[in-house]
């Protein structure tokens, strides 16, 4: 099966890796051609997953047309402000049967509008459309350890496909039909982990820290559920799963990013750091107006949205998530 990556970040070279290992002929997209060069000669993507050496068997191309050309699966795995134009660009070229499977996490910037409509707007209703998701973080998966993510489709028969691709020794593909879910799921944890961040650098403890991913479990799933999505999806690994993994790792951009707003830096600072895209920066903004729109109590993303955008400090904002009207704990 040929399989083409669109992205040659941490996460799409990640993912180029597992392709080849289950058996794929594939294809990585690079969109610069010095930047295709490099890898096709060092055979290693320093810029973004250093130490973790590519296959021989990984083709690695700047051409669209090469890379798409007769593919059955294409892996769309560009950060979240990318993911429209990058479709403007390829499209013509995607096959009509072809599988386009999104995973990138996050919420259009531009628009508020969410990935998977981003992608029924540019190719159409009738699209062969799943999406990707779990705790995955791509320097572990990239060096071969233990993990596992969610296919999800409309049609599961889609899902399945994908699962058969990708499927592997140590990278196992669960499937189900709940792609709302999984994509909502993917654009909140990083709001929570943004907070998990904060916590960490302020040295708040254990407790705060499993007050903080139990609360915010809560208050995703609550959002999930106002938006279509199933609850039990978020008690899986594309809920509770990331949100750990998000929370508690080092390789979490969006945790690190917590802990500079604990030290005084500016949602500007720390974005101008690093090549990277800071998705929680984006789904705090997007998130608490669809909140506020459909009237679902987000307390601790209206935490964060006062330290980015009220100049609140994260012990103010801190102080009043504790001061909170007295409540009977609930679930959904």
């Amino acid at each position: 099966m040929k399989v083409a990556i669109i992205g040659s970040g941490s996460w799409g070279t990640a993912l180029s890796i597992k392709s080849v290992e289950a058996g794929n002929d594939t294809y990585l997209y690079c969109r610069r051609p010095e930047f295709a060069n490099l890898l096709t000669n060092r055979r290693e993507n320093t810029e973004y997953l250093p130490g973790v050496m590519l296959p021989t068997a990984l083709s690695i191309t700047s051409s669209s047309e090469e890379a798409l050309r007769d593919v059955q699966i294409v892996l769309l795995v560009t950060p979240s402000v990318y993911v429209r134009t990058t479709l403007q660009s390829i499209k013509k070229q995607i096959p009509k049967h072809a599988v386009l499977v999104l995973c990138s996490k996050g919420i259009d910037r531009s628009s508020g509008t969410l990935l998977l409509k981003v992608i029924e707007e540019e190719l159409g209703d009738d699209c062969h459309l799943a999406i990707l998701s779990g705790p995955n973080h791509a320097e572990e998966i990239g060096r071969g350890l233990p993990a596992a993510t969610v296919v999800a489709a409309k049609d599961m028969t889609i899902a399945k496909q994908v699962q058969g691709a990708l499927n592997s020794s140590n990278f196992r593909v669960y499937v189900n039909d709940d792609y709302i879910g999984l994509e909502l799921a993917a654009a909140t944890k990083n709001i929570i982990a943004l907070a998990a961040g904060i916590v960490d650098e302020l040295q708040l403890g254990d407790n705060t820290k499993a007050t903080l991913l139990t609360r915010g479990l809560y208050e995703m799933t609550k959002f999930g559920v106002a938006f279509g999505a199933k609850k039990e999806t978020y008690a899986g690994l594309a809920g509770i799963g990331d949100l750990i993994a998000t929370c508690m790792s080092q390789h979490s951009r969006n945790r690190a990013a917590g802990q500079q707003l604990a030290m005084g830096q500016s949602m500007t600072d720390i974005m101008g750091q690093t090549n990277m895209v800071v998705e929680g920066f984006y789904a705090v903004e997007i998130v608490h107006r669809m909140a506020m729109e459909h009237d679902v109590d987000m307390p601790i993303t209206q935490a964060l949205y006062d330290i980015l955008y009220n100049h609140k400090t994260p012990l103010e904002a801190l102080a009043e998530l504790m001061q909170r009207e007295m409540k009977v704990e609930s679930y959904l």
